[in-house]
């Protein structure tokens, strides 16, 4: 991360909320980042498509809905934000190393600067909450279980409809405690602004399941091997 960007933010509703005003983003210079490049099977895919993620889907012209990309710019981050999501926090848990063959990732190298609004207090100060005196804070973006999810969608789609020149969204992992997640706005991005820089790799076998596996380890998740 380098180099501040000034992004103008418009009015716009946000369920209870509005933004306005200057909002400071964060411009995230090219070069190459690790993330998460998630490709799903088709049960995977048909199980989450029900609930939606934190900052997706949410609806935008002229698609039906925005194209999105998560990432993080540690592998670690990456997994425990996207593999390891729905692990409950309690001591020592498991997971099963079948589920990994539904996962692999990628390294994705950006060729442009982006410029993404960091979803932290001193830069969500501007973003007003009708009916009440605080600003929408980063707890209640980043913190808050799936039942939250809808609410969490209409404030991206608000950030994305308010600053015309965002990218995406940056934020402190919930999980991972370490790195830097995203979400990328599809509609944002020109072909080759955002390229696959390697071969997705596979988590259930050979050097990407060390990798999965070590990671779990130093998180005091549990690779149940059958």
């Amino acid at each position: 991360m380098s180099n501040s960007a000034a992004a103008a933010a418009g009015t716009s509703e946000c369920g209870n909320g509005s933004a306005s005003g200057w909002v400071r983003a964060v411009s995230l210079s090219q070069g190459r980042l690790s993330g998460e490049l998630i490709q799903f099977q088709c049960r995977e895919a048909h199980r989450r498509s029900g609930r939606g993620a934190r900052f997706n889907p949410f609806p935008g012209a002229p698609a039906a809905n925005i194209p999105t990309i998560y990432a993080a710019d540690l592998l670690e981050a990456a997994a425990l934000e996207s593999i390891f999501h729905d692990v409950p926090h309690v001591p020592s848990p498991s997971y099963p190393r079948l589920r990994l063959g539904e996962w692999s990732y990628s390294e994705l190298k950006v060729t442009r600067d982006l410029v993404l609004l960091e979803l932290v207090n001193p830069k969500l100060r501007q973003f007003r909450v009708p009916s009440r005196v605080e600003s929408i804070t980063e707890s209640e973006l980043i913190h808050t279980p799936p039942s939250e999810y809808p609410r969490t969608r209409t404030w991206a789609q608000s950030f994305h409809t308010a600053l015309s020149k965002l990218d995406g969204l940056a934020w402190r992992p919930r999980l991972a405690g370490t790195g830097t997640s995203f979400v990328f706005f599809g509609d944002r991005f020109k072909t080759g602004d955002l390229q696959i820089h390697s071969s997705p790799t596979p988590t259930a076998i050979g050097d990407g399941f060390l990798e999965i596996y070590a990671l779990a380890k130093r998180a005091h998740i549990t690779i149940v091997i059958p």
